[in-house]
C-alpha cells in the first residue's frame, strides 16, 4: 500500500477490546463449519456457487508449491491460480476497534459487505491485512524463568476467527498479511513522500518503541526498520528482541489455524524498504532473504500447509526494485511484488524484474497489491493514469499469461462509498474481464 492517499473510510463493526494473558504459541482454538476441516483438497474446476460473473476456481483446502516451478498446487496436483481482492481495515488502530478509535480517529473493522461481494464478484482468495500492534498492543510479560508470556489481544483474535469463517462459508480462500506503513503507530505525521503521510503509522507495536515519535522524519522511519531487521532492540530487555517477538506473533496465527484449510498462507512483512544508511544494495536483499527464512521455518513448525510468502521491496521506495537475489530458504515459499507504478509502459519492466527472479528461483509469483493505475485511489491528490483501463488489462493479461497471481487493492474501491476518480463499477467490471479459470 505504497503512498497509500487519504484516509480510508472504515466501516464500524461493534467489538470489544480485551487483552489478556496467554501463553506464547497456544493450540489452535478455531473451530470450524461449513466445510470444515474434512475437506483438504481441491477441486480447480470447482465454479463458487455464490458466484454470478466471471468465476475464478474455487480454492477449497490448503496449497502447497513444488521445486522448480512457478505454480501453486493443490492436494490433487491440479494448478491454482489465485485472483482476488485485498480486504483491509483489520491492520487499523493500536489494538482498538473501530468503536473506540484511537487519538488518530484509527480502529480496526472489516467492511461486512466483503464476504459475499467477494464470492459473487469471481474472486477466489483474499488478502486480509492484519497488524502485530492489534495482535499483541500489551508488551510481553517476562516470568521468573527467564521466558516471555505475550499477551494477545483476545478480541482482535476473536474478530480473525470470526472474518475466516465467514469467508469460508461463502467459499473464499484467505491469506493474512502483516501489515505496515510507517513501521508503527509509534510514529506520527511522518511526509507523504514516505509512505503515505497518514497520521500514525500501523504494524510494529507501540512497545517496541521508547515513545511515540511526532513529528516524524524521513530518517527516523529508516532507521528504525533497518533496526528492526538487524534485531536491534530500541528498548534494551524491557522487551523481547524485535524479530523474535514478531515471530512469536506468526507463530501463533500459524498455530491458531492449523485446523483451517479456509487459511491458506501468511504474508510474512509487508512492503519493506531501507535507505542508504542500512548498508549495501546486496546486503539489504540478504537482511530480507535471513528473515524471511527465520520467519518462514517458525511458521511453519507450527502450520505445515501454509504459503509462506515473502515481500521484495515495491518500487519507488528505495534506489531500486527488486532488491532481494536469493530466496529464503523455506518450503512453500511464494514471491511477492506490488506495482504502483504510473501507468504499464513503467510497470512492465519490474513485473518483468520480479517475474523473472521467480523464474530463477523456480518460485511462484504473486502480484499482491495494485490500484489500476490511480483508478482506485482513495484520495484528494490521486494521479490518474489518463490510459488506465488499458493498462490495467495489459498488466493483468501478462500476469495471467506468466501464471502470475494477483490480487486488487482494495475492496474499499469496489465495495464501500468511499470516493475513487472512477466509478467503483467500471474498475470491478475491469478486473473482471481479466478473471481466468486455473490452468488444468
Amino acid at each position: 500500500m505504497v503512498a497509500r492517499r487519504g484516509a480510508v473510510v472504515a466501516i464500524l463493526i461493534t467489538a470489544l477490546f480485551v487483552s489478556t494473558a496467554v501463553q506464547a504459541n497456544p493450540a489452535s482454538v478455531f473451530a470450524l463449519s461449513g466445510r470444515g476441516n474434512s475437506i483438504e483438497s481441491s477441486t480447480v474446476d470447482s465454479v463458487n456457487p455464490l458466484c454470478t460473473s466471471q468465476c475464478a476456481a474455487m480454492v477449497t483446502g490448503w496449497l502447497h508449491t513444488t521445486q522448480n516451478s512457478i505454480n501453486i498446487y493443490d492436494a490433487n496436483g491440479n494448478v491454482v491460480r489465485l485472483q482476488g481482492v485485498n480486504v483491509d481495515g483489520l491492520d487499523f488502530g493500536t489494538g482498538n476497534s473501530a468503536s473506540n478509535r484511537d487519538s488518530c480517529g484509527k480502529g480496526w473493522s472489516i467492511p461486512p459487505t466483503s464476504f459475499v461481494n467477494v464470492a459473487s464478484w469471481g474472486f477466489n482468495f483474499v488478502r486480509i491485512p492484519i497488524s502485530w500492534e492489534n495482535l499483541e498492543p500489551t508488551a510481553p510479560t517476562l516470568t521468573a524463568n527467564g521466558s516471555w508470556v505475550h499477551n494477545w489481544n483476545t478480541a482482535y483474535l476473536n474478530e480473525l476467527d470470526s472474518v475466516v469463517n465467514q469467508f469460508e462459508q461463502v467459499h473464499v480462500a484467505v491469506i493474512f498479511d502483516f501489515a505496515q506503513v510507517d513501521v508503527s503507530s509509534a510514529f506520527q505525521q511522518a511526509p507523504e513522500k514516505v509512505q503515505g503521510g497518514e497520521c500514525e503509522g500501523w504494524g510494529n507495536p507501540i512497545w517496541l518503541y521508547a515513545g511515540i515519535t511526532t513529528p516524524t522524519t524521513g530518517q527516523e522511519l529508516a532507521t528504525a526498520m533497518c533496526n528492526f531487521f538487524n534485531d536491534q532492540s530500541a528498548v534494551g530487555n524491557s522487551a523481547p528482541a524485535p524479530i523474535e517477538a514478531m515471530e512469536a506473533a506468526e507463530e501463533m496465527l500459524a498455530s491458531r489455524y492449523a485446523a483451517a484449510p479456509t487459511v491458506i498462507g501468511i504474508d510474512m512483512f509487508n512492503e519493506p524498504w531501507f535507505d542508504a544508511s542500512c548498508g549495501s544494495v546486496a546486503s539489504e536483499g540478504a537482511i530480507l532473504t535471513s528473515f524471511y527464512t527465520k520467519m518462514g521455518q517458525s511458521i511453519a513448525q507450527e502450520n505445515p500447509h501454509l504459503l509462506l510468502v515473502f515481500e521484495d521491496t515495491p518500487p519507488g521506495l528505495m534506489h531500486s526494485a527488486p532488491i532481494i537475489t536469493s530466496p529464503p530458504t523455506i518450503e512453500n515459499a511464494v514471491y511477492e511484488f506490488h506495482i504502483y507504478t504510473s501507468n504499464w509502459a513503467t510497470a512492465q519492466p519490474y513485473t518483468q524484474a520480479f517475474l523473472n527472479n521467480a523464474k530463477n528461483w523456480g518460485i511462484p509469483v504473486w502480484l499482491g497489491e495494485f490500484n489500476a493505475f490511480e483508478a482506485g485511489c482513495s484520495g484528494s491528490n490521486c494521479s490518474l493514469d489518463p490510459n488506465w483501463q488499458l493498462d490495467t488489462q495489459a498488466l493483468l493479461t501478462f500476469c495471467n499469461t506468466e501464471n502470475i497471481n494477483w490480487a486488487y487493492f482494495s475492496y474499499y474501491s469496489l465495495g464501500t462509498k468511499i470516493h475513487t476518480p472512477i466509478p467503483h463499477p467500471t474498475i470491478l467490471a475491469t478486473l473482471q474481464s481479466e478473471i481466468t479459470p486455473s490452468p488444468n
